[in-house]
């Protein structure tokens, strides 16, 4: 009589394989690559904002510079996180001018949320959070903060 049962090892072996089979990627792997684009997309746009600085403003100055320094780290963790899980990642965009970061970053956390749909994960939902939490605490920067206080 042959034992059936499955060792820890063994399931974890068959786990491996489960995860490049899972439906998840086979599902939107482009999806993926377009959210991630748009962040990069958003990075480069508000650094070129910043750098720019046509508010003339030292509160916007460093609100987009906080932005875009929080938003490198976040971002290399999210896309190769997802990448392991939902496949290889095309990224392309084309910067663009940023005449207005405030309506700028609120449009970009409609499509945050919007694109943020797309996942099931709780782990990849939470690194999604806190790009989100990055942009409404931007978005209160630019909204509210208008000056340093003077020493």
């Amino acid at each position: 009589m042959k034992d059936n049962k499955k060792t820890i090892s063994d399931l974890f072996d068959e786990g491996i394989g489960a995860i490049k089979s899972t439906s998840a990627q086979s599902k939107h792997p482009e999806s993926c690559s377009s959210f991630v684009s748009l962040l990069f997309k958003a990075k480069e746009d508000i650094h070129i904002a910043h750098i720019e600085q046509r508010s003339k403003s030292l509160a916007t100055h460093e609100a987009l510079s906080i932005f875009y320094t929080s938003l490198d780290d976040l971002l290399d963790t999210f896309a190769e996180t997802v990448m392991a899980i939902h496949g290889q990642l095309t990224i392309s965009f084309q910067a663009a001018n940023v005449t207005n970061p405030l309506d700028y970053m609120k449009k970009l956390y409609v499509q945050v949320e919007q694109a943020k749909k797309q996942y099931t994960e709780g782990w990849i939902l939470n690194q999604i959070d806190e790009i989100t939490q990055l942009i409404a605490h931007t978005i209160y920067k630019l909204n509210y903060v208008t000056a340093a206080p003077i020493q």
